[in-house]
């Protein structure tokens, strides 16, 4: 009879478990995912209260100045990077897939003002790979609407289409630029209904499962599916630094 070592089984255990809960999770039927309710508390500065929130799914907002910060966040099932950049003077704009710590497919953004023009710069390979789209701090100005107190941006990827408004106190700014240039500049990212992402990226579920972030799961039920995945991997990972010991030793 062959004998079959404790590594084997553990390795065969952990590949096996993965693939199959990849395979099922990316076969799922949108109607077996949670849906959440209809009823949303939107909460956003009086600024932006002249908007139709109605309309929009899900939102995000935050104050911006000229210092160099990069937002990360989840919105609508999508993972925005949002980033001010003093060194280019102006705003960038990616989704991303991830799983765990690792992200990657950053898809720029192309914007958009209120007459479908293009107002963006391609300023060729970014660091995150690919060209990237930058909004010009100058661009502010010229597309502020007087009427409605905003600057109104549409942006487009490959992926998806959302709304980006800037606001701010109108009795202490003359402009959004000047707004910015004291930290006081506000952005409010929105997607519409039809933009929410229905789709299942087995991937990021399996990575929220191992790194305890997944959402809508009790913890202890997230606790019981990752923490016998991470001491199989962990014992496995000892097994094979002992096996190769006495050949790095020489």
């Amino acid at each position: 009879m062959v004998e079959v070592s404790a590594e084997n089984i553990t390795l065969v255990t952990v590949v096996t478990f993965l693939s199959v809960f990849f395979i099922l999770v990316s076969m799922m039927p949108p109607g077996l995912l949670y849906t959440p309710s209809q009823k949303r508390i939107i909460n956003v500065p009086e600024y932006f209260e002249a908007l139709d929130l109605s309309y929009f799914a899900a939102t995000k907002n935050f104050t911006l100045g000229t210092g160099y910060i990069v937002y990360d966040f989840a919105l609508g099932g999508w993972n925005f990077q949002f980033e001010v950049n003093p060194v280019n003077q102006g705003f960038l704009l990616f989704t991303y897939d991830s799983w765990g710590i690792f992200q990657w497919n950053f898809e720029s953004f192309t914007w958009h003002n209120q007459n479908g023009i293009i107002v963006s710069v391609d300023e060729g390979i970014y660091l995150r790979g690919g060209s990237h789209n930058i909004l010009k701090w100058t661009q502010l100005d010229p597309n502020y609407d007087s009427n409605s107190k905003m600057c109104k941006f549409t942006v487009t990827n490959p992926k998806m289409q959302c709304e980006i408004y800037f606001a701010f106190n109108t009795t202490r700014y003359n402009s959004p630029f000047e707004a910015l240039q004291n930290g006081d500049l506000l952005c409010l990212i929105a997607i519409g209904m039809d933009q929410i992402n229905t789709t299942i990226n087995a991937w990021n579920f399996i990575g929220m499962l191992l790194f305890f972030q997944a959402p809508d799961v009790h913890p202890a039920i997230n606790a019981l599916i990752a923490i016998p995945i991470w001491v199989m991997i962990a014992w496995l990972i000892y097994i094979l630094i002992l096996k190769a010991i006495p050949f790095v030793g020489g």
